[in-house]
This record gives structure tokens, sequence and C-alpha cells, in this order.
């Protein structure tokens, strides 16, 4: 059969005609932005199709981890940004709240906990992680045996810098994402640590490494495409913009000084014949406070100072709300200004802020909070004893465990307690989800207020109770009127009546 007549058999007669009319035309994108046209082929020149591990490799994050730092280093505003979202997200740090079927376990495991985050002060610890995480794009830390430890618990993380994380060139790399060895499965099995920062001064370069097993290291980044498995600083957008703002300061400042100083420049509207000869472009010291003779044919003159001019405070805010749009920050937080907010867009802008910190704070949970539980809870069973002192034997239920977060904070306190105390009522929240929701245990809190008021716990409970739902009421029943003159004598009148009647009826 001749090749055409199989082409028709295959698709069709009418294939040809089927074809898409863009096609039929010879037209390559049907999207502007996917035209490779002079106008924009410069724009999308840096554009590549790598994967996420290519796209974020070890050059191109150390180059932007060492960018990031410089930048929190000499510009306010990107430091205050840094501070501001670590101290939003971590605070004083979470605390544990256990959730089995004991109360008395419960706040035993709990007050265990306390104690030893306390012993080694895990919230400054967190707080330099989630501090990483967004300077640097992921933070590092290793969960070691410490006997320096003043807890019965000897357990401690020990903090890395993202550097230090890698694997040495010269070394195997099969299965490796810099740093991290995977399994067929893609889970990580170690992590290559480095004994010192690359960065180090006295450092003599090796390449032996630590292999720290996966269960032992925590890893926080935020992972923003498929496949990736290390982070970029979160403020990488923004990096020119703040760069730009440093020099559009330095840039006004440079130019408001020199039209401040006194920088006169000669100028004369006579012939070089008639004029006194003046080599070109020479000085003269003119001091402070004293009048000079000029001379003959020349005039001084200065350049007004026109700076700053009209738009550097709008082009400066613009520059701080795209530094902070990058980590969902409004910009009357980033720039600690809020004189030109009214409450209604400062409460609007930090709804999508509080969310942000939310999905962090679930992150740092799964990624830190609860893989260090589940390390330190084996270690205090067999510690103290706990359940029979056999860690392998600890059902899951045992384990079961919430963080209570610090509350954000509000600028209006009475409408949030007025919106509170109305969903309570209504039956749309419990009590125990806003002591949550406000970083506190419900039951400990319940316990600390009936010992202040002298009263059991469910003795405070059941008075909760009555005052967020009271008893319906019964209506009243209506009580009996004493009869007014006007119908007791009507009354009177027709029992009269009545009774004539029978009598005659009786009678007759």
């Amino acid at each position: 059969m001749p090749f055409l007549d199989r082409i028709k058999n295959l698709f069709g007669s009418k294939a040809g005609k089927q074809q898409p009319a863009a096609l039929r035309r010879g037209i390559s994108a049907y999207y502007d932005a996917a035209r490779t046209t002079d106008e924009f082929k410069n724009y999308w020149a840096n554009a590549d199709k790598l994967d996420a591990d290519s796209a974020n490799s070890r050059e191109i994050r150390h180059t932007l981890i060492s960018r990031s730092r410089y930048e929190v280093a000499n510009n306010a505003y990107a430091d205050g940004i840094a501070q501001t979202i670590t101290n939003d997200l971590i605070g004083l740090g979470p605390t544990l709240r256990m959730q089995t079927a004991s109360q008395g376990f419960n706040q035993l495991v709990e007050l265990t906990w306390d104690l030893w985050s306390k012993s080694t002060d895990m919230q400054r610890k967190l707080w330099c992680m989630a501090h990483a995480k967004h300077v640097d794009g992921e933070a590092f830390g290793v969960i070691r045996q410490n006997p320096k430890v003043r807890h019965p618990i000897p357990l401690d993380i020990q903090l890395y810098e993202a550097e230090q994380v890698q694997t040495p060139y010269g070394l195997p790399q099969s299965g490796y994402i810099d740093g991290i060895k995977f399994d067929q499965f893609g889970n990580p099995e170690w992590y290559d640590v480095l004994p010192y920062h690359p960065g180090a001064g006295s450092m003599v370069w090796s390449t032996e490494v630590e292999r720290v097993p996966a269960n032992r290291m925590l890893h926080w980044y935020r992972m923003r495409r498929p496949g990736q498995h290390r982070g970029i600083p979160e403020m990488a957008s923004s990096l020119n913009s703040g760069a730009a703002a440093r020099r559009w300061r330095e840039a006004t400042l440079s130019a408001a000084e020199r039209a401040a100083l006194l920088t006169l420049m000669m100028k004369t509207p006579m012939s070089p014949d008639e004029a006194d000869a003046v080599a070109p472009f020479t000085t003269m010291d003119v001091e402070k406070g004293l009048m000079s003779f000029l001379p003959m044919g020349w005039e001084p003159w200065q350049a007004s100072g026109e700076f700053p001019t009209a738009t550097h405070e709008a082009f400066h805010k613009t520059l701080i709300n795209e530094m902070g749009r990058s980590v969902n920050m409004p910009r009357n937080k980033a720039a600690a200004d809020s004189s030109d907010y009214n409450y209604a867009s400062g409460r609007l802008d930090h709804g999508t802020y509080y969310d942000s910190l939310d999905i962090q704070r679930h992150e740092c949970a799964s990624r830190v909070l609860n893989p260090l539980f589940d390390v330190w809870f084996d270690l205090a069973i067999t510690t103290f004893g706990w359940l029979g002192g056999d860690p392998t034997a600890v059902t899951a239920a045992a384990k079961l465990h919430l963080w209570d977060w610090p509350k954000h904070r509000v600028a209006d306190v009475e409408a949030e307690a007025n919106a509170n105390q109305t969903k309570l009522k209504s039956g749309q929240i419990g009590l125990h989800r806003l002591y949550s929701d406000a970083g506190m245990d419900f039951d400990d809190e319940v316990e600390s207020m009936a010992r202040t008021f002298g009263v059991t716990p469910d003795e405070l409970r059941k008075r909760l109770m009555e005052v967020i739902y009271p008893v319906a009421s019964q209506p009243a029943q209506p009580s009996p009127t004493s009869p007014s003159p006007t119908d007791t004598a009507v009354a009177a009148a027709l029992n009269g009546i009545f009774t004539k009647r029978n009598g005659v009826a009786h009678h007759g």
C-alpha cells in the first residue's frame, strides 16, 4: 500500500484538516510570554529548564546565602524583617500538650519536657533555626547526647550552617544531593557534615565528613518545587530590591551633601582677553567665615539643593513593600511604621502574614519538634521507667501530643474578646480551642484557677459551663389576680339569676 494511503487509513482522510489552526498557520506559541521576539529576548535570557536540585546547586545556593547575609548585615529593613518574622514565628517557644487518656501522665510528661527544654535553652535554638531558615534558606540541627546538660535526659541539639552540610568534591556522588544520601525510594539515609565550616579562617581542608543518620538530623527548609531537597534564602527574590534601596539612599544622600557643601563654580560673561587669566579646572580653597576677593570678571555660582526629590518617599516605600512581600509581611510591619494605615487595612494585610506563619509553624512541628520529641520520649522512657521502661513496647497512643504556639497579637483586644464570647455562646468554638489558640493548656489553667479560688476543677468546670451556657429559665406562670369590684358585682348578679332559674324550674 502506498505510504500516503496508509497514513489516511490510520488517521482518516481528513487528518490534515483536523490539525489546530495555529499549527496550520505555523505559529509556535499560544502565549505571548512564550514568544521568542526581540522585544523580550533579553528579559528572559536567564530563564532555564533545570530541575529543582540543579537550579539550587551548591554554587548558586552559596552565592545567594552570602548575599543574603550581607544584605541583612547592611540593610536595617532586611535585618528588621528577618528578626520580626522570627519573633512572630517562634516567640517564647511552643509548649508541649500531651493527648493521652491519662491526665496525670500528660502533666508528668509536659513538666519533664518543660524542664529539659529550659536546661538546653531550646527556645534560643529554635529562634536561631528559624532565623537561619529565613536568611540562609535552611537550618540544620543534629540530635546528640550532651553530658553537660543539667537534666537526667542528656539530650541536646547542635546547630550547623548550610555550607557545613555538603559532600566534598572527589567523594562518590551516586545517590547524593549535595550532602544528603538518598535510598532508592527517595528517603534520606544520612547527611554529610563537615567537621569545620568552609569559611573558617583556621580550617584545614579535609575530605573527611561525619555521616549523621537521617533520624538524628533536623532539616528545616521551605519546599517550593517537587524534587527539591535543599533550601534557598527566603528573601532571594527581593535581594536586588534591598540593594536598590541602599543605592537609592546613598545616591540621595550623596546628592544632598554635594548640594549642601560650599562648592562654588566660577563663571564669567567676559571674553578671555578681558577677564583675569584662570587655568581651566583649577581649584581655590575658601576658608569658612571669610570673604575672598575673586579674580576680575569672575562670579561664583552654586548648584541648588534639590534632593531628596518628591518621589523619594514613595519609591522607598515601594522597595520596602517588595522586600516584605517575599515573606508575606505587610509593609507597615516591615517598615515598623503604621502612620498611613487605618485599622481595617492593617487587619487585612496581617491576615495573609499570619496564615504564612501558621504554615511555617506546622512545618517546624513536622520537621523539627516531632522528630526531636520521638527521640526524647524514647530516652525518657528508658531513663525514668515510664510505661514499663521499654520504648519498643510503647504504642503510638501513648505519644499523642500537640504543640501550643504563642498567640498572634491583635490590635483591638476588646473586639476579639467580644467575638470569642459570641462564638462560645453560639457553640462555634470551645474553651479548650480558645486556650490552645492562646498558647495555653486548658486543663492546666483550670487546675490553676481552681487552686486560686479554693474549689475543685470539676466545680470550676461546672461554673464555667453555667456562665457560657446558662440554663434556660422556665416561663413564669401567670399568677391569679383578685377580681375587680365590677367583676364581683357581675358574678353575683349572674349567680342570682341562675339561682332563681334553678329554683323556678325545681318548683315548677
